[in-house]
């Protein structure tokens, strides 16, 4: 079952509800209230990438003034094997979702390196 087949089965909506964290502050009838609200609206929660929609029409377009010079080099420090693993399977899942695209090294304007956070 997914967000697309079967948005609103049990086992999915227990899981989104599993991994959503609500403050502390909220009485309890509150956390109620908002846990039913996400089982009503369950199918607005994506469990993994694959699940994310593009939204039709959509443009992301930066305004950069015309003769900016961004650096190319990402100056990229050093991972450890875990963390390299980490972030190709994430790319990966962002590239197979259609979040990500490949392009052609010619047409990179700016580069920045990446920096793993911990959760």
């Amino acid at each position: 079952f997914t967000r697309h087949t079967e948005p609103f089965k049990t086992a999915r909506v227990e899981r989104i509800l599993r991994e959503i964290r609500l403050g502390e502050d909220l009485t309890k009838e509150e956390q109620e209230d908002v846990q039913k609200l996400v089982a009503e609206f369950a199918d607005c929660f994506a469990l993994s990438l694959g699940e994310v929609n593009a939204v039709p029409g959509a443009v992301h377009e930066l305004k950069i003034p015309e003769g900016t010079a961004f650096s190319t080099k990402a100056g990229q420090r050093k991972m450890s094997p875990t963390q390299r693993q980490f972030l190709d399977k994430k790319l990966d899942e962002m590239l197979e979702a259609g979040i990500i695209r490949p392009i052609h090294p010619s047409d990179v304007k700016c580069a920045a390196p990446i920096v793993l956070a911990p959760k």
